[in-house]
């Protein structure tokens, strides 16, 4: 199976990717993450690029490695002196990157830590919790309770279609593709929509 490589063309079999170790080291670390995520890291790996050089391949497993593990935490702190945590999902560590990406000439380049991705992560995060919490309370003003029907409480690490949609719309807003009301209308309607699948 031919693949091409997205920033030259080259093409050959797929296993010429992956004949160093670096390679497969790189390849394993990908697979850990989900789909979306694996890709929105690999293009990630582009802000650390030096200016006239191009991105060592340890280099790159290196920072690779350090961004499946934050995914993997479940939670991201924006500053560890704080010490506050978020739960943070894989599709919001995608959606940061994204961002990130979106807006490079405004970033300084290349990075030299996770700093600004976290620091962006933390704020989806931030105002997805804010969300989750402003339903509860909506939920408890109605009498209803977010136990399931086994009675179990739902993990905080299990992304919920109303957390998925709310960190939608703030990665939205983040982008200047929704103003403040429009973003509190799509709020609005989501809330309303997965409350009444709820029932």
């Amino acid at each position: 199976m031919l693949a091409s490589c997205p920033h030259c063309a080259f093409q050959a079999e797929i296993e010429a990717f992956f004949t160093d170790d670096d390679g497969k080291r790189l390849a394993a670390i990908m697979a850990e993450v989900s789909p979306d995520c694996g890709r929105a890291v690999l293009a990630y790996l582009r802000l650390f690029k030096p200016p006239k050089t191009s991105l060592r391949a340890a280099r790159a497993v290196k920072l690779a490695r350090e961004v499946a593990d934050l995914v993997k935490a479940g939670t991201v702190c924006k500053d560890e002196r704080s010490g506050i945590r978020r739960p943070a999902t894989p599709s919001m560590w995608a959606a940061a990157i994204e961002q990130m990406l979106s807006q490079r000439d405004r970033l300084s380049l290349p990075l030299d830590s996770h700093g600004y991705l976290r620091a962006v992560v933390f704020g989806l995060a931030d105002s997805a919790d804010a969300a989750v919490e402003r339903q509860r309370e909506e939920d408890a003003r109605k009498g209803k309770h977010l136990r399931d029907s086994t009675g179990i409480t739902p993990s905080p690490h299990k992304e919920s279609p109303l957390e998925r949609q709310m960190t939608w719309i703030a990665h939205m807003v983040n982008m200047g593709a929704f103003t403040p009301e429009q973003a509190e209308h799509e709020r609005a309607e989501a809330r309303k929509k997965y409350a009444e699948d709820a029932q």
